[in-house]
């Protein structure tokens, strides 16, 4: 099948990203930007960052706009997506029925395939493979055990164990699947060169913050 790819930047959307290309071809991606900082559908942190991965991925991208408010943001998709000549879409959830629900209905209306490689997957071994094959840094916190010194940290194997930790303390979901944390992947295998952090901000209120990129720039790849 043909696919468009929901991405945010983030480990989750890269991953689903990167297992059905192993299957279809994944023709665009589709970018949601919105002005809700607080989306219940999508993620809002470093979305300037949407048109380097697509030029990393040598993808075009559809960049949708909405206000962010709830039902309202998903009319937004479904209308944009309809203007696609595609199979299907991809997306990164693993266990949010809430999103699902809802992506189920946009592919129904528009009488094409929803694929979730990730849904209902194992967390443990799917973040594995998150470390070992991406290069990934933690851009925003919002959970108990998640301070400020998170913001900026690559994931990799001794993060993965402080989570563990806080897991087994708090009761954060590993992946961050509930909002705890997100992320913003640098390098993955499909990605044409990788992105390089020159500059960026942590912006810290209470007791969550994010990473604002500001600066950065592309590193060609061996």
């Amino acid at each position: 099948m043909k696919l468009a790819t929901l991405v945010s930047g983030g480990k989750d959307s890269m991953l689903a990203l990167h297992k059905a290309s192993t299957e279809h071809e994944i023709v665009c991606l589709v970018g949601v930007i919105s002005e809700n900082p607080h989306s219940y559908m999508f993620h809002t942190y470093n979305l300037h960052l949407l048109d380097a991965i697509s030029s990393c991925l040598h993808l075009p991208i559809l960049k949708i706009p909405t206000k962010g408010e709830k039902e309202t943001e998903v009319e937004d998709l479904e209308r944009n997506l309809e203007i696609l000549n595609v199979d299907g879409i991809v997306i990164g959830g693993i266990e949010s029925e809430y999103q699902k629900r809802r992506f189920e209905r946009i592919c129904s209306k528009l009488g094409i395939e929803l694929v979730a490689p990730l849904w209902k997957c194992d967390v443990w071994d799917m973040m594995r493979e998150v470390v070992s094959k991406f290069e990934t840094v933690i851009v925003s916190v919002s959970a108990m055990g998640l301070d400020e010194r998170f913001l900026g940290k690559r994931l990799d194997e001794n993060v993965l164990n402080e989570l563990k930790i806080l897991n087994e303390k708090y009761g954060l979901h590993v992946a961050g699947e509930g909002g705890e944390y997100e992320t913003l992947v640098l390098d993955a295998p499909l990605y044409r060169k990788r992105i390089v952090i020159e500059d960026s901000k942590k912006v810290w209120q209470g007791d969550s913050g994010n990473l604002v990129v500001k600066e950065f720039r592309f590193e060609e790849k061996n």
